[in-house]
């Protein structure tokens, strides 16, 4: 009877804990929508006064802390909601895990969501993206033991402004950086335009066709003649955003914008081009059918006959999630990317994957580390032809919401630097005479003095990285002497380069003697020369 009794006087008082207040809860809200943060605090504390494990007004300050970037308070309203050995409980509970991945909270992250699969959940909806929670912890926390040398110096507000900078590319001789800022249209309606920084000038201009339309994720070819960019609902567009071209040269100007045709965009979104460094593909994003994930890596080769039909860059480089800012370095054997679907420390990173030569296929990609990668989004990151000074897009600080920052790489990081050979070659179109400037010969000999191995080496190290690349030895002399001796020397001594080489690759080479047939100028030395050819 005193147990019946002990009850019945309980449970009015387990009736009152039990009310709950939506009339001060929808304050709450009320306040919260209009933004009134205080009020919205106040007004949900007092309805959990009476009602303390009341879920709503525990979700609404936990989304108020969460907002408010207080992680750990907004997960401790969370839990009062959602119990972490309750199996129904689990989609709660991945709120929590992925509220403090998001936030860069490992540890805490890697606790709750090794809870979700230790209690045997299996639910196909959420396991994939709880394996990946609990790789990306595991690796994020081992980053952060493990910190790289980072120091990046936002480049100045020369550039940088209240608006957003992306950067784009930089040409071979690294003396100019493409890049794409955010305007605001007279319209009141964000648009972007394309931006050319002159570093040894050390000024800014806008590119001429720039319109009231989007351009923007601008590339250009080694030898500074073609450039892609993306533009976005113009009258020819076959999908919503499209890469145009336009061609440049010193004596005619800007050609028109040419769509690039179907061979490169279809229907879908296509953007972020960029070129390898012999002209042979263009690389660029795609979220088209056909490929592993949302948005991948695909690359389109360039012929005489122009861009042929895109192919997927493949799994090593791909993902099931997204791929995008793909920059190929001049060394034509580093690719820099940001990826949400490598291991990694959440949300985008950057990536850098290897290859041996141009024909092998790129090698699986590695995480570019921490604090270069954080848990905030990573992208737009360039490298100039020293292969260690490098660029990027960020929001860490600066004079707008998205600067752009140099910093140098980590030698294990870094690109090949360019020898100023390769530099000559990539910025001279097939055909056109690349001469080796540091080969020379006995006086009417053709024995190869000491000093010129340094150079043949230097392009032997160049074929090998491009073993399809076809070149023609040429040697030259000035026109002192006879006509004809001039000729037999110029061939012996072009055969005997070409025999140096040959040696050595596996290229395609030929070689032919020119004698004094094309002179440079009035120089006798200018003229005594060796050079090559691109073939192919």
């Amino acid at each position: 009877m005193r147990i019946l009794v002990l009850i019945f006087f309980l449970f009015p008082v387990i009736l009152i804990a039990q009310i709950k207040d939506y009339k001060i809860y929808d304050k709450a809200v009320k306040y919260n929508n209009e933004g009134d943060i205080e009020k919205a605090i106040k007004y949900a504390n007092k309805a959990l006064e009476k009602s303390s494990d009341w879920s709503k007004p525990n979700l609404l300050l936990a989304s108020i802390y969460a907002n408010n970037n207080q992680i750990e308070l907004a997960a401790d309203y969370l839990l009062k909601v959602y119990d972490e050995n309750t199996l129904n409980d689990v989609k709660g509970i991945e709120q929590v895990a992925e509220l403090f991945y998001n936030n860069g909270f490992y540890e805490n992250a890697l606790y709750y969501a090794e809870k979700i699969i230790s209690n045997n959940i299996e639910e196909s909806s959420f396991s994939s993206k709880i394996d990946k929670y609990i790789e990306n912890c595991r690796f994020a926390i081992k980053a952060l033991k493990n910190p790289i040398y980072f120091d990046a110096i936002n480049i100045g507000e020369l550039v940088n402004s209240s608006m957003t900078e992306y950067v784009n590319a930089i040409t071979v001789d690294a003396k100019k950086i493409l890049f794409t800022r955010r305007m605001e249209s007279n319209q009141n309606r964000d648009q972007e335009d394309l931006f050319v920084y002159d570093i040894p000038s050390n000024t800014v201009s806008p590119l001429p066709f720039n319109t009231l339309q989007n351009e923007g994720a601008i590339t250009v070819s080694a030898d500074g003649t073609m450039y892609v960019y993306t533009a976005c609902d113009r009258a020819n567009s076959i999908g919503g955003c499209d890469l145009y071209i336009r061609q440049y040269s010193k004596e005619i100007g800007w050609s028109k914008e040419y769509n690039l045709g179907e061979n490169i965009n279809t229907n879908k979104w296509e953007s972020q081009a960029c070129f390898s460094p012999d002209e042979k593909y263009l690389y660029f994003i795609s979220n088209r059918p056909g490929g592993f994930g949302k948005e991948d890596v695909w690359r389109s080769e360039i012929t005489k006959k122009g861009f042929m039909p895109a192919e997927n860059l493949g799994s090593s480089i791909n993902t099931n999630q997204v791929e995008m800012s793909p920059f190929l370095h001049p060394d034509n054997l580093t690719l820099y990317f940001a990826s949400d679907g490598h291991i990694g420390m959440g949300d985008d990173d950057l990536f850098v994957s290897r290859r041996v030569n141009a024909q092998e296929d790129w090698d699986i990609p590695e995480n570019m580390g921490y604090p270069i990668n954080t848990h905030n989004s990573e992208n737009s990151l360039i490298v100039s032809s020293d292969g260690k000074t490098a660029y990027y897009t960020s929001d860490i600080s600066g004079f707008g919401k998205e600067d752009i920052f140099q910093f140098e790489l980590p030698e294990n990081l870094q690109a090949e630097p360019l020898a100023d050979l390769e530099l000559d070659i990539i910025t001279n179109k097939a055909g056109e005479e690349v001469i080796l400037k540091n080969v020379t010969f006995e006086s009417n000999s053709y024995a190869l003095e000491q000093s010129s191995f340094a150079e043949l080496n230097k392009l032997i190290t160049y074929l090998q990285k491009n073993p399809n690349l076809q070149i023609e030895i040429q040697g030259h002399t000035d026109n002192v002497g006879n006509e004809t001796d001039n000729q037999i020397l110029s061939q012996q001594r072009a055969k005997v380069v070409f025999e140096y080489l040959s040696a050595k690759v596996e290229n395609n080479l030929t070689y032919k003697g020119l004698g004094e047939s094309q002179p440079l100028g009035e120089n006798k030395e200018e003229n005594r020369r060796t050079s090559f050819v691109i073939i192919n």
